[in-house]
Parts: C-alpha cells; sequence; structure tokens
C-alpha cells in the first residue's frame, strides 16, 4: 500500500489533503492544521466528494496533523456540521496519527456509530486496511 502515488487535493489550507487509489479504496492524508470544526468538516466533505467522483465506497484516511485532535464541544460542533446523512453509504477507516490519539478520535467513533455511520478507528494502518477492505 505505501507504493499509492498522492496527489494534492488544494483549497483547503490550513490543512493539506494528499490523496491517491489503491485497488478501489481510496487513501487520504490529513496534513497541516486543523484550524476548526468547521474547517475540518469542510476537508471530509471535500473527500466525501472526492470518494463520489472516484465511484468509490471505500476510504483510508491517515492522521498526519500537526496540532491535536478535536475534543469536547469542537468535537461537537465537527460532527454537527458533517451532518447525518455524511459518511453514510462509505466504509471509512481513519489511522490516528499515533497511539495516544486514539482514544480522543474513538468518542468521535462512538458520536457517528450512533448515526449509523460505519467508521472505525485505527491505531494501525494495516488493520485499518484489513477493516476497511475486507468487511466481515
Amino acid at each position: 500500500m505505501e507504493h499509492v502515488t498522492l496527489q494534492d487535493l488544494p483549497g483547503h489550507a490550513p490543512s493539506r489533503l494528499r490523496w491517491g487509489v489503491d485497488a478501489g479504496v481510496l487513501v487520504v492524508e490529513f496534513h497541516g492544521q486543523r484550524h476548526s470544526p468547521a474547517h475540518m468538516a469542510g476537508c471530509w466533505h471535500a473527500v466525501k466528494r472526492l470518494a463520489e467522483a472516484q465511484g468509490l465506497v471505500r476510504v483510508l484516511a491517515i492522521d498526519r496533523m500537526d496540532d491535536e485532535p478535536l475534543t469536547g464541544e469542537q468535537r461537537r460542533d465537527f460532527i454537527a456540521h458533517l451532518g447525518q446523512e455524511f459518511l453514510q453509504g462509505r466504509r471509512w477507516a481513519y489511522v490516528a496519527r499515533s497511539i495516544d490519539r486514539v482514544g480522543a478520535y474513538e468518542a468521535t467513533q462512538l458520536d457517528a456509530l450512533e448515526l449509523g455511520i460505519e467508521v472505525r478507528v485505527f491505531a494501525s494502518r494495516a488493520e485499518a486496511d484489513l477493516w476497511v477492505r475486507f468487511p466481515g
């Protein structure tokens, strides 16, 4: 999977989104700064549009952000900006930048699962890749 050629998805500063397709999976790396819950929701909407344009339903997102995850009220604002229907119809795997960030993202995962969204947070890219590719 490391051989995927990534290209920039422009227009999301201070975040930088890089993407590529690997055997039917949209692979997206998030770099830079989160800025705000609304900004991050906008980045995720861009990923959704990209997946739709590519005709893909499986997304592997990788955290390479420089700042800390959204928590508390920021996390709730992020989910509100996404909207309930946002992630539905796709299988989303998210790889945390480090194992100590997994807990912060798991709260968002629980919020999404309550809305019926198929998303899971991982500390390992290999585990995320298996999960997103092989439902079961």
